[in-house]
């Protein structure tokens, strides 16, 4: 593939997986209203965690391509949070999983999928994910300021 053709392989899988968490089919709980077929085709924890692979993956494939790849994982997120899904535990237990032990480096988009995170899960144990480097489970508590700050001011991938 030449890079223009790269660019926009990239471009289309994004867009791809935005319209598909977009469209609400990535948690669906039944048959489209629209669809000829008897069988509920509904979603599957599965299947929300190939997309949400599949959009870290690509944010990690180019530097340019991660703002946007993890914005689409907070719609993900935000999606799953409203559903009616049966798997909506497991889902958000998968994407702390993922986040947090299988992706140890700190970003500037992981400070944003944290915080929304903790806004939308508050009673998680979050000492457990976020210590290491930071001192207090809540992401803005005061001493994790200098923290933070390392995070977003360096404006790439940190480990910590």
């Amino acid at each position: 593939m030449t890079g223009q053709e790269e660019r926009d392989m990239f471009f289309a899988r994004l867009f791809g997986f935005t319209s598909v968490i977009q469209s609400g089919l990535l948690v669906r709980t039944g048959a489209l209203p629209t669809s000829p077929s008897t069988s509920p085709e509904i979603s599957s924890l599965y299947n929300f965690e190939q997309v949400v692979k599949e959009l870290f993956a690509l944010g990690e494939k180019k530097s340019w391509l991660r703002e946007s790849s993890w914005w689409s994982i907070g719609l993900a997120l935000d999606a799953v949070h409203e559903s009616e899904t049966a798997w909506k535990t497991e889902a958000v237990d998968f994407l702390l999983q993922h986040l947090f032990v299988d992706y140890q480096a700190w970003s500037p988009e992981k400070v944003a999928l944290t915080l929304a995170l903790q806004e939308k899960y508050p009673s998680r144990d979050w000492s457990r994910y976020l210590s290491p480097p930071f001192k207090k489970p809540s992401l803005l508590h005061t001493s994790n300021l200098q923290s933070l700050a390392l995070i977003l001011k360096v404006c790439g991938s940190v480990s910590m």
